[in-house]
């Protein structure tokens, strides 16, 4: 023992004889923003890292002459010479690209992708994204999603993602490192993420660090804009279903900045007056949503550097009828939101130490209210449905050179989460009597604690890994759940331009999403793993193969196995407003799943034409008790074939080009395989007759399969500088050549009475749709 404590000692705490540390912050020249993914990469060694959320790095190095290439996507690669003795710490500023078909260094290596020990991991470039075709006009981050493999988008049109077999709960959707439960605004059809405060997108896939857990299936990192240290800068578009504003300036002459953003809706002011107008006043029908996003920064100190965010955002819906002859008025209303803080302190200890203290508030909630007011009886009835999560996060992570090539993250994080997955109140009170009765589940409390450490290990210049472990411990209803999730990734460098990779990941989820619909929408009830439900368990396994084929130019391959373990799904027949018992007698437990498949992507980020194409190739299935007798059903959104292309050319500084084309097989539903009728009596109809009550027959869950989805998307986007700023006008054409792709499928006939003649009809919701906006930008 006394050994290996003079080793361990020895280990964590010894600098390398001839040997030093480089540490640093990388920043975007004509903003000093910090620049995350930034690539560092030493040309003798041929080591290399990348920086983090801060834009820091450190590395170390072995005495004399180096030669430091710093590089980033939209960005001009610097070269920067060295002699060192001694640590070092540097700031490096890395100048924009103007044009994205300037004259790229072939011969100049650089660290990327295919050098890195993390694997199933893209990140997009923002400006990608910006120039993508919009639907409605709105930018968005999770249509850009939505098309890399091993991605499938689920409904038509609308915003969720399921990643690898997984569904939208198991995705972890982090805003500057704090998650959030629901990102759709109109049911899906908009994300909630404005592009406008938007800095940063990476998805990891598998392979997940152990710094990352209580999700299954992926890591969405979205990091806003931490605002301009020199100039003011204001931008905003005006189109046809929402406008947007940011406003982002200095403070203190570059020591920290700000950004303020609002986007609001105004299908209200159409809505209102045209059905008011239609139903000559007697219905009105109301929708908007708004969100803000607002962020500051500050250097306290050269070491020292405090950050505030919050993201506000909410949806709101009306109905209002009135019966002028029976006189009584009804009001239906819905509405979602999500609320955001976080403060983060971020302290570089020394050269070699760079610490991180965060905490954070999120609460997510969707309500029902239903009233009606009878005017001649002096009666008020109403309905309310709420429901929502809320989670207080604290959190201390640190990373560290330590030895030769051990690049060593560890930390601990406790949240402590508060449900309210479900209440349901009526009421009903008049002159004569009150009545108010209360039902469905209770309100639960849980506490999460979790530990990691992981050890980034550049083992020699062709072999590397990460090897991490992460301790979970889950506190419901004084039931404990503990786990321990070893991650593994491993790196091997076949050339100077390809390498292997693999990677081994466990992760425990200990919240649930109850979907019924498919489609994400707000009625999705968020449950807490309790002492009856367990929580969610999945282990993955990868194999990669990525090479760089140009500066520019990057391929992948990777092909993945993965396993589910108890998840839960509503019974059949049951959905969220059924009965007024708890959650937990409706549903389903203990499933099992599986996942696996091929993914291939090239991916173009420079060059006068950019883009990508991504193909997957998978099953994903899963496997209840009680539902289909016990055998496995596919996933409702697993996705055989699954193509994803994205062009955006850019003919000249002012004017660009984009084009997207999506294809997958069809999506996996239930349907009635034959009606009979019934032997009971039936009821009377209107015209005084017995009619028989029809049954119908189902087959095995999800075994039909719907045609298979295509679609093309174009965009047009004419810049021009101004005196003191930028405008822009976007036009775009969703589902460019009219695809009527199915929604949902119906069973229907040409004749009430002829129940022989049944049809299946398809449903189509989203044909050709064009949509423009007007963006501007001045300083």
């Amino acid at each position: 023992m006394g050994y290996f404590r003079v080793f361990f000692f020895f280990f964590f705490t010894s600098t390398v004889l001839g040997q030093v540390t480089i540490t640093g912050y990388i920043k975007d020249r004509s903003s000093k923003e910090s620049l995350y993914g930034a690539n560092v990469y030493e040309v003798i060694s041929q080591k290399g890292v990348s920086s983090n959320f801060d834009g820091f790095f450190s590395i170390r190095l072995n005495e004399g002459d180096q030669k430091l290439q710093v590089s980033h996507v939209g960005y001009r690669l610097k070269s920067i010479p060295l002699t060192i003795n001694k640590d070092t710490l540097l700031f490096i500023d890395l100048e924009p690209m103007m044009e994205l078909n300037e004259v790229v260094i072939e011969s100049d290596r650089a660290f990327d992708f295919e050098r890195s020990t993390q694997l199933s991991t893209i990140r997009i470039p923002i400006r990608q994204i910006r120039q993508m075709p919009a639907i409605g006009g709105e930018i968005d981050v999770i249509r850009a999603i939505q098309l890399l493999p091993g991605v499938q988008s689920g409904k038509e049109g609308l915003t969720g993602f399921y990643v690898r077999g997984g569904g939208m709960d198991q995705n972890l959707i982090l805003l500057d490192g704090v998650p959030l439960y629901n990102i759709s605004h109109i049911g899906g059809i908009f994300s909630i993420f404005n592009a406008d405060v938007i800095s940063d997108v990476e998805l990891i896939k598998g392979g997940f660090p152990a710094r990352y857990g209580g999700r299954l299936s992926s890591v969405l990192n979205i990091k806003a804009k931490e605002g301009n240290r020199l100039r003011s800068e204001t931008s905003g578009a005006i189109g046809l279903v929402s406008s947007r504003i940011a406003h982002e300036a200095p403070i203190n002459r570059g020591k920290g900045s700000f950004i303020v953003a609002g986007r609001r809706s105004y299908l209200d002011l159409f809505t209102r007056p045209i059905s008011k107008r239609a139903s000559k006043g007697e219905f009105s029908l109301g929708y908007d949503f708004y969100d803000f996003n607002g962020k500051v920064n500050y250097d306290l100190s050269e070491k020292d550097k405090i950050l505030f965010s919050m993201y506000s955002g909410r949806d709101k819906g009306i109905v209002r009828s009135e019966d002028r002859k029976f006189l009584s008025e009804t009001k239906n209303s819905f509405e979602w939101g999500n609320f955001l803080a976080s403060m983060k302190w971020t302290r570089r200890i020394n050269d070699k130490i760079l610490s991180n203290f965060s905490a954070g508030y999120t609460r997510y909630e969707f309500l029902v209210d239903l009233t009606h007011e009878d005017k001649v009886e002096k009666r008020d009835i109403s309905y309310i449905f709420k429901s929502g999560i809320e989670d207080i996060h604290l959190k201390y992570d640190w990373e560290t050179l330590i030895g030769s090539g051990h690049l060593v993250r560890a930390g601990v994080q406790y949240i402590n989460h508060f449900f309210f997955p479900g209440v349901s109140v009526f009421s009903q009170q008049s002159a004569s009597e009150s009545v108010r009765t209360r039902t469905g589940s209770f309100d639960v409390r849980a506490n999460d604690l979790s530990f990691f450490v992981e050890d980034e290990w550049e083992i020699s210049r062709t072999l590397s890994a990460n090897i991490g472990l992460r301790y979970n411990n889950y506190l419901v209803n004084g039931e404990s759940y503990d786990s321990f999730q070893p991650r593994v990734n491993v790196r091997y460098m076949l050339s100077e331009t390809s390498s292997m990779k693999a990677s081994y990941a466990t992760m425990q989820q200990n919240v649930h999403l109850l979907n019924n619909t498919g489609v994400g929408l707000p009625v999705d009830l968020w449950v807490p793993a309790t002492e009856q439900t367990q929580p969610q368990f999945s282990a993955q396994w990868t194999l990669a193969y990525n090479r760089r084929l140009s500066r520019s130019l990057e391929l992948s391959g990777e092909v993945f196995y993965k396993d589910f373990k108890h998840l839960i799904a509503y019974s059949d027949g049951i959905n969220w407003m059924e009965g007024t018992g708890d959650w937990q007698e409706k549903i389903e437990r203990d499933g099992v799943g599986r996942a696996y498949g091929l993914e291939l992507f090239l991916q173009k980020k420079m060059g006068k034409a950019s883009g990508w194409l991504g193909y997957t190739l998978s099953r994903s299935e899963m496997r209840f008790e009680n539902i289909n007798s016990g055998n496995f059903f596919p996933h409702r959104f697993d996705r055989t074939h699954d193509i994803g292309l994205t062009l955006v050319y850019e003919f000249s500084k002012d004017f660009n080009f984009s084009f997207n084309w999506v294809y997958g097989t069809g999506e996996a539903i239930t349907l009635a395989r034959s009606r009979h009728l019934g032997i009971t009596r039936g009821l009377i109809n209107f015209n005084n007759e017995r009619s028989l009550p029809t049954i119908e027959f189902y087959g095995d869950r999800n075994s039909f399969r719907m045609r298979a989805y295509h679609r093309a998307d174009v965009g047009l986007r004419f810049s021009k500088d101004k005196k003191r700023g930028v405008r822009t006008w976007n036009l775009s054409f969703y589902n460019a050549y009219n695809r009527a792709n199915p929604f949902y499928y119906t069973w229907s006939r040409d004749n009430v009475n002829d129940w022989n003649n049944l049809s299946l009809r398809q449903v189509a919701m989203f044909p050709i749709i064009p949509a423009f906006n007007y963006e501007f930008r001045f300083y």
